[in-house]
Parts: C-alpha cells; structure tokens; sequence
C-alpha cells in the first residue's frame, strides 16, 4: 500500500515513465553480460506493463539528477539489490559496501554511541582507515561488482586529514558514491573535494531547523556554522555543475 501510494504521488509529478523505457531499450544492444540482459528486459516489461514497483523515490531522484548514460546500469544494480534483499539471497560479492573512514566524532549527540564514554575512551576504537588499506578495499570492490559505496559509520568522515584523496580514489568507479556528514567541519576545499569526486547523494545529519533543539540534539555543533557550510555546499555544486 505504501508503495502505491509513493507511486501515485511520481506519476502527479509527471515523472516521464515513456521516456525511460526507450532509453532502456536503446541501450539493450550495448550489454554483453547475459544475465543483465535478462534483467533489463524484465524491467522493460515491468515498466510496460504499468509496474513500478522498482520505482521508489530513491530511483527516481537518481534518475533525474543523474544522465541517462547511467540509467541503465543503476535500474539492473537496483533491481539486483531489491532482488537479494526480497529473498533473502546473499550476491557472491556484495553489491554496497558501507566504509568507515573515521570511528571518533567532534560531536556527542544524545542519541549516538559517541556518548558512550567506555566506547570513545578506547583508542583502538576510535581509529582512522589507512588510506592503502582503503584503495585496497576500493580496488577489490571495484574488480568484484560493488556498485555503491557509503562512506558513513560511528564516525564523522570529514575528521580524516586524506578524505578528499579518498574520495577522488573513489572517482569514476561507482554507480553511486555517498557520504554521510555532521557538516560542522566542512570549508571551501573539502567541499570542492567532496563535489568534484562526483559524489551522488550528500547526506547532512540535521534533525531540526531551530536552533536551540538542532543544538540540543547535535551537541557540540554550531547551527549557524552549520547552516552557512551547508549553503556554502550549494553554491559551490552549482559552480562545479556549469
């Protein structure tokens, strides 16, 4: 029911259903892999047959905010990872890897393990990813099929001094490429580094728009501070766009 309804409310939206279908069938011709073109062609039908049900508002932001070339690759990986999840199937490699380049946090939000003194008093566990040890990660995602990758976890990413020569390792090798930030510590560099590695999806973790409970909740953070690199993000992803 809930799916429906989330369906109903693209199709008011004019989501232009017709035009994706012919993009999918043009590039049919160009898969080698059989098993994709299996996929595909089912997800043709399904679409033809008036079933959206791959189409949730997650695809279908991606399909607007990203050019048709990669249309067809990101619908088969969607279609494979609601495929495994659905029943309860495990891929011989996995299809996204969620990386932690950082354990520690600047913040200690109510709500995160972060406050747990037991947790951010053992060094070990507030540790930093070697950067080899992440091209390592990186490389064999890449040689097996990995088509997404998170970096997120316990901890905040923009604390690790190499995160911008990680994510531009991570250029170019991914349907989708996301990260997770507090977006207290972002500047212009980091922002032109996040952006230009052709990240996909910037996720800010702000739970409210007044200033004394964000505050309350994201304790350590500065609401304006934040607000103006959030702003600050914008307008440099639209320089970088033009």
């Amino acid at each position: 029911m809930w799916r429906d309804k989330q369906i109903k409310f693209l199709t008011e939206n004019k989501f232009d259903i017709t035009q994706i279908i012919n993009v999918l069938k043009q590039d049919y011709s160009k898969l080698e892999n059989n098993s994709d073109r299996k996929i595909l062609q089912t997800i043709i039908q399904d679409f033809e047959r008036e079933n959206f049900s791959l189409l949730s508002t997650q695809e279908t932001q991606y399909l607007t905010r990203n050019p048709q070339t990669k249309w067809m690759s990101y619908l088969i990986h969607r279609y494979k990872f609601q495929f495994y999840e659905d029943n309860q199937q495990m891929p011989d490699f996995p299809l996204y890897l969620i990386l932690e380049p950082v354990s520690a946090c600047n913040l200690r939000c109510p709500f995160c393990m972060q406050v747990d003194e037991k947790f951010t008093s053992n060094q070990e566990m507030m540790g930093m990813m070697d950067l080899d040890l992440f091209k390592k990660i990186i490389d064999e995602a890449y040689e097996f099929g990995t088509q997404t990758i998170t970096l997120t976890g316990r901890g905040e990413p923009t604390i690790h001094p190499q995160l911008g020569e990680m994510l531009e390792y991570c250029t170019g090798k991914f349907i989708e490429l996301k990260m997770n930030t507090n977006a207290t510590l972002l500047n212009d560099k980091l922002i032109h580094q996040i952006l230009k590695s052709g990240v996909t999806d910037l996720v800010f973790s702000v739970d409210s728009y007044y200033k004394e409970e964000f505050e309350s909740l994201r304790v350590n953070a500065n609401f304006e501070k934040v607000v103006e690199n959030i702003k600050l993000s914008h307008i440099e992803r639209k320089w970088i766009n033009i």
